[in-house]
């Protein structure tokens, strides 16, 4: 997987944009982001478990870190939660525009990671579970396979 496919790249932005709309604060922007993650962990748990949750966000951090180098300083663990240190960091280094664009890259490939291994329609149906308010969240992804 080189890069994630352009569905999953526009809904993470879209995502990361919706939690991050009026914050500034470094802390309470970094925060915000992994609060998304940890609201994706629950719903996606719920079908692949906490394990294969870590594996899937193992394998997005790797790909993210290529992608994005300044996200290096950043670290993602799961658990029972998501847990990210070092986002703060990033933000007040980065900006709080790059370092959503970088956790929207972690959050897109995620994603299509996600679309291979449990497929397109149950990913996208756990996102809406978990994001009901999200604008533009009626769109739905194209029933092809790749």
């Amino acid at each position: 997987m080189s890069a994630p496919d352009a569905r999953a790249g526009a809904l993470s932005r879209r995502i990361i944009e919706h939690e991050i709309a009026g914050r500034e604060a470094p802390a309470d922007v970094a925060a915000v982001i992994e609060g998304a993650f940890r609201r994706l962990h629950q719903v996606m748990s719920t079908v692949i478990g906490p394990l294969g949750f870590q594996a899937v966000v193992t394998r997005a951090v790797h790909l993210t870190r290529r992608a994005c180098p300044g996200f290096d300083a950043c670290h993602v663990t799961c658990g029972d939660t998501v847990v990210m240190t070092g986002m703060s960091e990033l933000i007040e280094r980065d900006g709080a525009a790059q370092a959503g664009a970088a956790a929207a890259v972690l959050l897109a490939n995620v994603i299509s990671l996600l679309c291979s291994f449990i497929g397109e329609d149950l990913t996208f149906r756990l996102l809406r579970r978990g994001w009901t308010g999200l604008p533009g969240e009626g769109e739905r992804p194209g029933a092809e396979e790749a």
